[in-house]
C-alpha cells in the first residue's frame, strides 16, 4: 500500500494535522478492521527511512526512526 501524505508545514497547523488524520484513516480503513488496535505502526517516507508511529499515555502522536520491518 502507497499512501502520499501531506508534507509538514514549517509550524504547527491545526488544519494541516485535519488533513493528516483524515488521509490516515481513509488509508488504514482500507486495511485495519474497525475498533482493530495495534501499538505501532510503521511509515517509510520518500528516501525510505522507516518511522514508528505511537501514542504516548497522554495521547501525542510519538514518531521515532526505526529499523523495524513489518512481520
Amino acid at each position: 500500500m502507497r499512501v502520499h501524505l501531506p508534507a509538514a508545514p514549517a509550524g504547527y497547523s491545526m488544519s494541516w494535522l485535519n488533513q493528516l488524520m483524515q488521509q490516515l484513516q481513509r488509508a488504514f480503513g482500507l486495511v485495519v478492521s474497525q475498533d482493530e488496535e495495534t501499538p505501532r505502526i510503521v511509515l517509510r517516507s520518500p528516501n525510505g527511512t522507516l518511522y514508528d508511529v505511537a501514542v504516548s499515555d497522554a495521547g501525542a502522536l510519538v514518531v521515532t526512526p526505526t529499523v523495524k520491518t513489518r512481520v
